[in-house]
């Protein structure tokens, strides 16, 4: 009976350290960080400042997003510097994916159509 109990034990501390493993091992397959990088040319300040900006930020914090850079003050290094400059960071690409396919997103579309000549913009993922 004893060497019965003693298996049953050792059985059951296995099958936990194997969950913490397995529960560890997920934790390390962690997706990259993503970063949504937008080059725009606003044609309509006012269209833009008052109307698209305020509507997309809604979505962007909405969907877990967070801004790192938003300027027109773009130093030339190489090529061409975009008139404006947008960058947000997400936990991962899926996130960055769901909240450019998200309706809320696509129904600030038509302002920024109106706001600005050219959109150029990228999704990418970090190094981590």
């Amino acid at each position: 009976m004893k060497t019965y109990t003693t298996v049953i034990l050792a059985a059951l501390v296995g099958a936990g350290i194997g969950g913490l493993a397995v529960q560890g091992l997920h934790a390390q397959t962690k997706l990259p960080t993503a970063y949504y990088i937008a080059e725009i040319d606003v044609t309509n300040e006012d269209v833009y400042n008052k109307q698209w900006m305020p509507k997309v930020d809604e979505t962007v914090k909405a969907a877990g997003g967070v801004y790192l850079v938003r300027s027109t003050s773009v130093e030339r290094i190489e090529g061409a510097a975009p008139k404006r400059l947008l960058i947000s960071k997400w936990d991962d690409i899926d996130k960055l994916t769901a909240w450019r396919e998200s309706q809320a997103y696509m129904k600030t579309l038509p302002l920024l159509d109106k706001a600005a000549k050219s959109v150029r913009s990228y999704a990418v993922e970090g190094l981590n």
